[in-house]
């Protein structure tokens, strides 16, 4: 395929994150979670420029936790793309009795330091009660995990 037929792709997926960081910049809820979290975390992965697995449970949860799980997906997901030279990543939400963790892994160069866009997602993880941790060694990829409880204490 030549070059200039990639073109068009990248243009879309660039207007696409360009989108989403103007939303997680707002804190709007996204519209994609209209059709819930896993019909959202699909269309997020879908759009990414790295492939990515999925793994998420079906059902609905408050709505708050739902936009903190996204927001975290959709801004590692942009870090992926932006930073890790990374061939791949995933995307895995699990459920507990008492709340979802979300983990985001990355097989790219590893050594992320915490930013101003992370630094945002912990206040918003933690305003519900919740923990952010990112462990990112050098030559090593990146995790991202966030736990959000589903019922505040």
């Amino acid at each position: 395929m030549a070059g200039g037929e990639h073109l068009p792709r990248a243009r879309a997926q660039l207007d696409q994150t360009l989108d989403e960081l103007d939303d997680l910049a707002r804190g709007l809820h996204p519209r994609d979670l209209a059709g819930g979290l896993a019909a959202a975390l699909r269309a997020l992965v879908a759009r990414s420029a790295v492939p990515v697995a999925l793994a998420v449970p079906g059902g609905r949860f408050a709505a708050e936790v739902e936009a903190a799980v996204y927001f975290v997906a959709a801004e590692a997901l942009a870090n992926v793309a932006k930073h890790a030279s990374a061939s791949s990543a995933s995307v895995d939400v699990r459920r507990d009795e008492s709340g979802l963790t979300v983990v985001v892994v990355d097989d790219g160069a590893g050594g992320a330091v915490p930013r101003r866009g992370l630094i945002g997602l912990a206040d918003r993880v933690q305003a519900l009660g919740g923990r952010l941790r990112v462990e990112s060694p050098p030559g090593g990829g990146t995790t991202l995990t966030a736990y959000l409880p589903l019922e505040r204490a």
